[in-house]
């Protein structure tokens, strides 16, 4: 989103039209790219750019290229299998604004407007509906502004506590077992014993509601933006103990286990409404799909009683990705990396425990998932403290064309680690999880990218399609 909002789109995405079966890939290698930019008629390369934007790096010809003039439309139907949220159905139209290519902005803008909308309704209980708005350089001056609405269900949400006891080898009440694999440890909560079960006992019910507004401003030629935005969201939460499953009675959730013990807050739901002032230092060639430069970004969000909230609290949240093109005389090969630090802070309640607020992704989910560790499932690892470390190898090996739609396929192969802690005093580089693995993805019209990756870890692998790329 960028409005990523993916810890709500968590379902298997696919957007290869059955056309693309009856095109053979091209060898995509730098002399071909180099002259299909040169002879791409209506770009001139030597416009200078706007004060505001001078200090930007340029999209590079191989993608410039591909870019598409003025208005379009990508529909992506949104079909697949998620390891979590079972088969999906959905679609998700992006309405793309680029400009004239003979603008300035052409070559240093993402896009001048972007309109994303989009349904998903998955057999696992997972139903989503939301709309965005991004515009960067609102009627060609510095400023941006992006706006994000949306409602998002999920009748088997993950929890597994909080903090460092997250760390732990999988186990339940019912049993004195302890569960290296993931898929071991869901059968035995799957049994019925004596008319009692734990099936659900990592699982609750989530609705919510969310609306968000940011504006953000270009100082220093494009490369430093500060932010400041509001988000108001209202959360409705239901727990499975005491409910009759498969004919047997549901023990006590682990959810409710840590709200008894007073070990957590916020079951209750309601209100959580914040703001939030960030700021970015920003040198990637292109937003989307980068091939160089950095992204440096810190926010900071504050939810109060006084605008609504139901808890007083805050986070602290700093990102740093990088991007470098290995070789690029040879091949479209880059070496990426991404590595988060968050801290939460005062009555934090346990949903907002797993959320990374970013100015550029403000839903991601906590340590799980294809948005942080992509081989352990969601929100497995939640604490007041969360790290995060990310590298990626892509690889855009060819490129096609169907019906004048431009696609670029890549491979990606990568490794995550992450870790939480209870305090930013206990941080430690010891006990970190990892993960790893590869995928495909294909670039469509440079700004849509469409990901399938296959991750594993100690407690097992999992299979993802999902819409981006994960940073």
């Amino acid at each position: 989103m960028n409005l990523r909002w993916h810890s709500v789109l968590r379902i298997c995405r696919g957007g290869l039209t059955t056309g693309i079966l009856w095109f053979t890939p091209v060898p995509f290698t730098q002399e071909l790219l180099a002259a299909e930019a040169t002879a791409q008629d209506g770009i001139n390369t030597n416009l200078p750019p706007p004060a505001f934007v001078a200090a930007k790096n340029p999209m590079p010809g191989q993608l410039l290229k591909d870019k598409k003039e003025n208005w379009y439309v990508t529909g992506i139907p949104q079909i697949g299998l998620d390891p979590e949220e079972g088969f999906g159905v959905g679609a998700e139209l992006q309405i793309y604004d680029n400009g004239p290519a003979d603008s300035p902005f052409f070559r240093y803008a993402p896009y001048r407007r972007r309109i994303v909308a989009g349904a998903v309704v998955t057999t696992g209980g997972a139903e989503n509906f939301y709309v965005g708005y991004d515009q960067p350089y609102v009627n060609d001056t510095p400023w941006r502004i992006r706006a994000y609405a949306g409602w998002f269900g999920n009748k088997y949400a993950d929890y597994f506590g909080t903090g460092t006891q997250t760390l732990q080898p999988l186990s339940y009440p019912g049993s004195t077992q302890t569960y290296p694999k993931f898929n071991d440890y869901q059968n035995a909560l799957d049994q019925v014993v004596n008319g009692e079960t734990w099936k659900e006992y990592n699982h609750y019910q989530l609705q919510e509601s969310l609306a968000s507004f940011n504006v953000e401003y270009d100082l220093f030629g494009g490369r430093l933006r500060p932010l400041a935005g509001v988000e108001f969201s209202y959360l409705h939460f239901k727990d499975y103990t005491g409910n009759i499953i498969d004919g047997a009675v549901m023990q006590e959730t682990k959810l409710r286990a840590d709200a008894s013990s007073g070990s957590i807050r916020g079951l209750d739901g309601g209100f959580d409404n914040n703001l939030r002032l960030g700021l970015s230092y920003d040198t990637r060639d292109y937003e989307p799909n980068p091939t160089s430069g950095i992204l440096a970004q810190a926010m900071v969000t504050g939810s109060t009683t006084a605008i609504g909230s139901g808890f007083n609290y805050g986070t602290a949240s700093f990102n740093f990705s990088h991007f470098t093109s290995l070789m690029p005389s040879v091949t479209p090969l880059v070496f990426a990396g991404n590595y988060i630090y968050a801290d939460r802070f005062g009555d934090v309640p346990f949903y907002a425990e797993n959320r990374l607020s970013l100015p550029s992704d403000e839903l991601k989910t906590g340590l799980g998932g294809w948005k942080t560790l992509r081989g352990y499932h969601r929100n497995r690892f939640v604490g007041e403290v969360t790290a995060l470390a990310t590298w990626e190898l892509r690889w855009s090996f060819a490129e096609i064309s169907v019906w004048k739609q431009h696609l670029r396929l890549m491979a990606a192969a990568f490794s995550d680690t992450g870790r939480v802690f209870d305090n930013v005093g206990g941080t430690t580089l010891r006990g970190w999880k990892f993960d790893g693995g590869g995928g495909l993805r294909l670039a469509w019209n440079v700004a849509t990218v469409i990901s399938i990756e296959y991750g594993i870890s100690q407690e097992g692998g999992l299979l993802y399609m999902e819409l981006g790329h994960q940073f």
